[in-house]
Order: structure tokens, then sequence, then C-alpha cells
């Protein structure tokens, strides 16, 4: 009667373990907080690249210098920094005020405003809309969004492109302070890097 207990319970308290460690085995991530900048200054926008040793790499966006990595494995692991995508997009802006291809901030109904003021004089009603909606509740449908949008163009503007050699792993391996160890849980990792001189910018020594 023991004996039986005894070899039903051996093999469920194995499978028990089993399934303990595997779930411990996945949870052994942690989620990294932080700062970027460049020269001592925030990086505007950019990503930010934490490479495992073991494990998937993860990426996350840069905004105003600050970044949410969730997911990445425990372990050492190198981290990338690159501005390249938000340089290519930073030349697909519009100038000015613009927050968007053909949208311009206080520009709604421009067009038919102006064709009624060409047409019987309709500008003349913009300032009695005003009076009647402006003790309504602000933001109208789509605000947030250009709102957002603009905020993210000036970003762009602010951006000062971070070497490239910042965004190559095996140049990052190199460089101690681009290199972490993550626990599980909770981390903070800030990173400053250095200003890097321009080749071309030096100038030839005299003999």
């Amino acid at each position: 009667m023991n004996t039986t207990k005894t070899r039903t319970f051996f093999p469920l308290v194995v499978l028990c373990s089993v399934l303990l460690l595997g779930v411990i085995g996945c949870s052994r991530t942690g989620t990294i907080t932080g700062t970027v900048k460049y020269d001592g200054k925030p990086v505007a926008v950019g990503i930010i690249q934490f490479i495992p040793e073991k494990g998937k790499a993860i990426s996350a966006d840069i905004a105003d210098g600050e970044y949410t990595a969730k997911g990445v494995a425990a372990g050492p692991c190198t981290v990338t920094v690159s501005t390249k995508v938000a340089e290519d997009t930073a030349k697909t802006l519009p100038k000015g005020d613009q927050v968007g291809p053909g949208i311009t901030p206080g520009a709604g109904g421009g067009a038919g405003a102006g064709g009624g003021a060409g047409a019987g004089g309709g500008g003349k009603n913009a300032p009695n809309i005003e009076e009647k909606t402006k003790d309504k509740k602000p933001g109208m449908p789509g605000d947030a969004e250009l709102k957002e949008k603009k905020t993210e163009n000036e970003r762009y503007k602010r951006l000062v492109p971070v070497p490239a050699k910042y965004g190559d792993p095996e140049e990052a391996k190199k460089n101690p302070d681009q290199n972490f160890t993550v626990k599980a849980g909770s981390n903070e990792f800030n990173l400053d890097l250095p200003k890097v001189e321009s080749a071309g910018g030096q100038k030839p020594k005299k003999k």
C-alpha cells in the first residue's frame, strides 16, 4: 500500500518540479528603463537595442532621451544606439509648422473660408463661429493626434545624429559603457555616449 503511494507520488513531484522550473525559466526576463544621451544631450529620437548573449535582441524607441525595453533576457548583453532610421524619416517631413502631409495647424476649413470670402464674404462668419463654440468643451476630433504628431515632428527637428559606431554590435562589444548585465525584473540603465570627432574635420599636422 505504502509502496504504491510512493510510486505514484514520486512522478508527480518530478512533473511539478519540471513545470516549476519551466515557469521560472520563462520569467527570467527584465524590463529596462533609462535615458540615452549623446555628448551630454538627450537623444531626441532613435532606437536602443539590447542584444543578450542568450536570447533574442529587443529594441525600444527613444523619445526625448527616454526609453523602456521589455522582455530582455536576463544576463550579459550588448547595447546599441542608432538614429539612422530617424535621420531618414526626418528628411521626409514637411517644412515649416506642418505636422503631416497637407496638414497645417489651424488650417481646418481654410479653403472653404477663403472661397467664401471671395464669394459673398463667407469668411466674415468665422468670428461668430468662435463666439458660439468658445464656451463648449475644448478638443475637436483629431486634435490629440495632431498634437502628438506635432510633438513627434519637433523631436525630429531637434535630432542630432549619433555616430554609426554606436549602432554597430561589434564596436559596442568593445565599449564597456555599452555592455550591461540584465537581471530578472526591473532594471535601470542610463547611457551617455561621448562625442565622436569627425576625422574629416581634423587638420593634418605640419611637418
